[in-house]
């Protein structure tokens, strides 16, 4: 057994110094407060890691990323995405199919999972595309061994829109939706301002697409939205809520901290899909996590090289790295955005996306749960360097930006795999998507 002692927990309202006691199974058994306590189980130790005050953390759960693998392993691929995630803190992630080939179907998903499973540092999920032909549907439900996390609707492509919006979906999935509707894009704008790039993918083209996917959600379609934008796109999600329709939804970490004026000084390395919006909008979002209306707290990670994304807003692509810097960044938005209740932002990050993603035994430091924890010194302070990172995307909208906290060390499933800027033991595996109605 492995004894974490001295670590500091959030319980209730107060950071409490706890030890934590895990099984060879690698799930939490007991945390308790007197290191003489529990003589016992104490002596079945045989493993001890002294968190010497510092923070205990559950594992972030980032329910949206691109490892980009395969397909296009040049800007990322699972190997350097999942050691970057365990630097930011993240033991779970669940990988968009927008690969090459895009993962929509079965033979293509399986193809991909045996690729990552020989890679990932952490634990994974893989979305599938909605496929053209429904009955691939039936041949992942014949085969439920490998079930996918969910399925992505992508509405600005508008075949896709068109069969999410019209065809009876089998209710076994979940839908995760990206909600821009194309129909209001403009195709050109001025490539060297991105208040003109914002406006071709206006705001408009977001809350039509929220409400079309509102409207599937209506005939008891598990959806959910991501990377929500909006204040009007949040109204939208709280009156169907209040509806009792069953939606979620979560906003990225870039859209919490920047809006289209950062954009103006950063160009395309801010460039994301949906754009960066107005200072209004940014604080609404920070309102509906406060409020809990805003269930997750996502990446989007979505990497390329310095050369792409040094690229006019034209040419370009849309994609912000995050992932490395996940946990530094919550304290800096708890701070920024005056969050007192910190319990908030963790569930946002781990227990909430875990019921979304219908993850069993994740996500919180809990007697019973598996031990995934992070080990946090909140004193230390850094700035972001992206010539630092572990990811291949080094071009970063959060270059320079100054830090306090760094992650220390990582716990997977209770087996330390990560410690001090050392990857320790390549311990990833596949979740199998549980959404079932």
């Amino acid at each position: 057994m492995l004894l974490i002692k001295k670590a500091k927990v959030l319980l209730g309202n107060f950071w409490k110094r706890i030890n934590i006691l895990i099984n060879d199974e690698g799930k939490i058994i007991k945390l308790f407060v007197s290191d003489k306590a529990n003589k016992y189980l104490l002596s079945k130790v045989d493993a001890i890691y002294n968190a010497d005050e510092k923070l205990a953390l559950p594992g972030i759960i980032d329910m949206h990323v691109h490892f980009r693998e395969p397909g296009y392993e040049y800007k990322e691929d699972f190997s350097t995405g999942s050691k970057a995630a365990l630097k930011g803190g993240v033991t779970i992630v669940a990988d968009m199919p927008n690969n090459k080939p895009r993962i929509n179907n079965y033979v293509n998903f399986v193809k991909k999972l045996e690729i990552v499973r020989l890679k990932s540092y952490v634990d994974f999920m893989l979305y599938i595309e909605i496929p053209h032909d429904f009955n691939e549907f039936n041949t992942f439900l014949r085969r439920k061994e490998v079930f996918p996390a969910g399925v992505k609707i992508y509405m600005y492509d508008q075949a896709e829109s068109g069969l999410f919006v019209s065809k009876k979906l089998p209710n076994e999935f979940m839908y995760i939706v990206h909600a821009e509707d194309s129909e209001f894009f403009s195709d050109t704008f001025d490539c060297n301002s991105y208040n003109s790039f914002e406006a071709a993918r206006p705001r408009s083209a977001e809350l039509s697409a929220v409400k079309k996917a509102i409207n599937v959600a209506k005939k008891g379609i598990r959806v959910h939205l991501t990377h929500i934008t909006t204040l009007d796109s949040l109204m939208e999600v709280i009156k169907a809520k209040k509806m009792g329709i069953n939606i979620t939804a979560d906003a990225t970490l870039h859209h919490l901290f920047f809006t289209k004026k950062d954009g103006e000084k950063l160009k395309s390395v801010a460039k994301c899909h949906p754009p960066l919006r107005d200072e209004l909008d940014r604080k609404a979002l920070i309102n509906g996590i406060k409020s809990g209306l805003i269930d997750a707290i996502i990446t989007d990670h979505a990497p390329h090289t310095p050369e792409e994304k040094l690229k006019d807003l034209c040419e370009a692509p849309a994609g912000i790295a995050s992932i490395e810097f996940f946990y530094p960044l919550l304290f800096k938005l708890a701070k920024v955005a005056r969050i007192d209740d910190f319990k908030t932002l963790l569930r946002a990050v781990s227990e909430k996306p875990a019921r979304i993603l219908g993850i069993q035994k994740r996500g919180k430091i809990k007697t019973g749960f598996y031990a995934d924890i992070v080990i946090f010194d909140k004193k230390y302070r850094w700035r972001v360097r992206g010539a630092d990172a572990v990811s291949k995307a080094s071009l970063t909208p959060w270059e320079n930006m100054s830090l306090r906290g760094k992650v220390e060390a990582v716990f997977l499933r209770g087996v330390l795999v990560y410690e001090d800027g050392s990857f320790i033991k390549r311990k990833g595996v596949f979740i199998n998507g549980s959404y079932r109605v």
